[in-house]
C-alpha cells in the first residue's frame, strides 16, 4: 500500500480518535502511570545513498500516561520530554566542511490512543488501537527546530499468569506533517523551512508488570524522505566569502531509531 493511501486512512482515524477521548462518557476504570526511560538513540542523514550526518548517543526522556476504559474502549493520553547530548560525525550547512563533535537535543511528545478490548482467551487479551501525536525537538549543533504529526496504528496484547502481568504492543508510524526551521546565520544566509516527505515506520514495546511496577523495553523509528528544495539568500552586509549565495537548501532522507529501557509506576 503507497504511503499516501496509509496517510489518508490515518487521518480518518485519528479525527475520530480525537472526538472520542474528548467526549463527556463517564470512564469504568482508570489509571495513570509515570514512566522514567533511556537507551541508545541515532539520527542519519543521506545524500545520494551516502551518510551526510551521523549522531548517536544516550537519550533520556520521562512522561506520564492516563488510560481509561470505557465499556470496551480504552483512551490513553500520554506527555513526554526527552533529550541527551550526542556525538555528531558530519558537516557544516555547506556541506564543505567535515565536523566532529557534539549536539544536543530537546523535545516532547503528546499523544492520545483509542483501542477496542477484544478477549482472546481467559488470560489473554487483544487491542487493536489508532493514535494521533505531535513531537517538538531542537538539535542545537545544526540549529534546527522539528514539528512532527504524525498517526499511529497497531495491535497490544496483554497476558496475566499468576501475580505477573506480560505485555506487548507494536506497529506502524506515519509523519502526517513535518516541518523544519533551520537557522543558517552562522553561515550568513537567511534561514529556510523545510517539508520533509512521510516514510512509514515502526515502533514496539515488550515487558513485564508485577502489581503497580512494569519493566519494559521500548523501539520508536522515524523516517522521512528528501524534502523539496527552497531557496537561500545571503543576508545582508555579511562578510565576504560566503561559500553559499542565491542557492539552494533541503533537508536529505533522514531517519531515527531510539531502543531504551523504560520503567513505569501506576497510580
Amino acid at each position: 500500500m503507497e504511503t499516501r493511501t496509509v496517510t489518508r486512512s490515518l487521518k480518518a482515524l485519528m479525527v475520530a480518535a480525537f472526538l472520542l477521548s474528548s467526549a463527556a462518557v463517564p470512564a469504568l476504570a482508570g489509571e495513570t502511570t509515570a514512566y522514567l526511560k533511556s537507551g541508545w538513540f541515532t539520527w542519519d542523514e543521506k545524500l545520494n545513498g551516502s551518510s551526510f550526518v551521523k549522531e548517536e548517543g544516550v537519550m533520556t526522556g520521562a512522561g506520564i500516561s492516563r488510560r481509561d476504559d470505557v465499556w470496551a474502549l480504552s483512551i490513553s493520553e500520554v506527555i513526554e520530554v526527552w533529550g541527551g547530548n550526542l556525538d555528531y560525525d558530519g558537516h557544516d550547512v555547506t556541506g564543505t566542511t567535515r565536523l566532529k563533535t557534539d549536539t544536543s537535543y530537546l523535545g516532547t511528545k503528546e499523544e492520545v490512543a483509542i483501542g477496542i478490548k477484544l478477549a482472546a482467551a481467559d488470560s489473554l487479551i487483544l487491542e487493536p488501537f489508532v493514535a494521533a501525536g505531535h513531537k517538538f525537538w531542537i538539535r542545537t549543533r545544526s540549529s534546527e527546530d522539528w514539528n512532527s504529526f504524525y498517526g499511529r496504528a497497531g495491535v497490544a496484547g496483554e497476558m496475566k499468569r499468576g501475580g505477573w502481568t506480560l505485555f506487548a504492543k507494536g506497529g506502524a508510524t506515519v509523519p502526517i506533517y513535518t516541518r523544519t526551521h533551520v537557522s543558517l546565520s552562522d553561515a550568513g544566509l537567511t534561514d529556510v523551512v523545510t517539508e520533509p516527505e512521510s516514510r512509514i515506520s515502526a515502533f514496539a514495546e515488550g515487558g513485564v508488570k508485577l502489581g503497580a511496577f512494569a519493566v519494559s523495553v521500548e523501539y520508536e523509528g522515524m523516517r522521512f524522505g528528501e524534502s523539496e528544495k527552497v531557496a537561500t539568500r545571503s543576508r545582508a552586509g555579511v562578510a565576504k566569502g560566503a561559500v553559499v549565495v542565491d542557492s539552494q537548501a533541503y533537508q536529505p532522507d533522514s531517519r531515527s531509531d531510539y531502543f531504551s529501557l523504560k520503567l513505569a509506576y501506576s497510580f
